[in-house]
């Protein structure tokens, strides 16, 4: 349980259930040991993630940009406001439009960070969704579409900014997604990872909590005309299975899994192998399973085509 928990970034959320629960003197002291490390040592890359994002947020307001958070320490002080430090973070994630590039740009020169470009791309913009820039002990990634996948895919990013939601963080003005459009994008982008942290799946969990009224039959369109309807399907899936959540008749209605998709999945997502990472946690099991939850046959062709030429850009780079 302690390694599981390390590995899929959920040590505090566990050493915090167990101190609730009364239960610390049940575990192998050695065990209760590693564990409150783990979480200390969570919370300790928490807090630089913290610092990180709100100097990201200082950097662009200087430069006139109000930055949209994604995923990260703003989502974590609504889903954890117990303890947002216990939700585990890499980087920082923004959205911002796409002529706010350049001052986005100077922003994060500002902040000492360099663009990594990546050499599987031809060209970002076209193929992909987000800048990178890095530093000692730092990731930021500059989104300038929400996500593209599964195939190329895209959401409807001007419908999306016309239901941005203003808020603050940490008394700073930024915006959010609105509540359907920010499940989605949870949803999307656990699936893209092919559910290699469990942590994503407790957001999803902890985010049906929070909003308890979302629009499920717009979601559903919306999924669909976006072709990521299979994706945030089998997250749903992974609720009702692996975490026991009873979803909403009008979030079955708008997802609901064919027989043949809920038997292909209860083989590739089973508990064991998400709590693995047997197939997820490796480059090839990855990609094959992302080519699962396309939407269609044509989406498949084009993700496995898309695959094939990024490899092999990434072997000319290395010649």
């Amino acid at each position: 349980m302690v390694a599981h928990a390390a590995r899929h970034g959920l040590s505090g959320v566990v050493a915090e259930a167990v101190v609730a629960q009364g239960v610390a003197s049940a575990l192998p002291p050695a065990d209760w040991a590693q564990l409150q490390a783990d979480a200390r040592a969570q919370f300790a890359r928490g807090m630089k993630i913290k610092r990180l994002t709100l100097a990201v947020i200082d950097a662009l307001a200087a430069e006139g940009i109000r930055p949209l958070l994604l995923k990260g320490y703003g989502l974590a002080c609504r889903l954890y406001p117990e303890q947002p430090l216990a939700r585990p973070s890499t980087d920082v994630d923004v959205l911002v439009a796409p002529d706010e590039i350049p001052r986005t740009r100077a922003a994060m020169a500002r902040l000492k960070l360099t663009e990594q470009h990546d050499d599987s791309l031809a060209d970002v913009f076209e193929e992909h969704h987000h800048l990178s820039f890095v530093g000692p002990g730092a990731l930021v990634e500059i989104h300038f579409r929400l996500f593209s996948g599964f195939g190329g895919n895209v959401f409807d990013d001007a419908a999306l900014r016309s239901r941005f939601r203003p808020a603050e963080c940490e008394g700073r003005a930024i915006s959010l997604l609105g509540a359907e459009d920010e499940f989605l994008y949870l949803a999307t982008h656990a699936a893209n990872h092919s559910f290699l942290r469990i942590s994503w799946l407790v957001d999803l969990q902890r985010y049906l909590v929070l909003e308890p009224t979302l629009d499920w039959a717009r979601m559903g369109r919306d999924a669909r005309e976006a072709r990521f309807s299979a994706a945030v399907g089998a997250a749903l899936w992974l609720l009702e299975s692996a975490l026991g959540v009873s979803l909403p008749g009008a979030a079955v209605r708008a997802f609901g899994l064919r027989r043949w998709r809920r038997l292909g999945h209860s083989r590739l997502f089973s508990p064991g192998r998400v709590e693995s990472a047997e197939w997820s946690a490796h480059r090839l099991g990855g990609f094959a399973l992302r080519l699962w939850l396309v939407d269609s046959p044509r989406a498949g062709l084009r993700h496995a085509f898309d695959g094939a030429l990024r490899f092999a850009r990434q072997l000319r780079a290395r010649d």
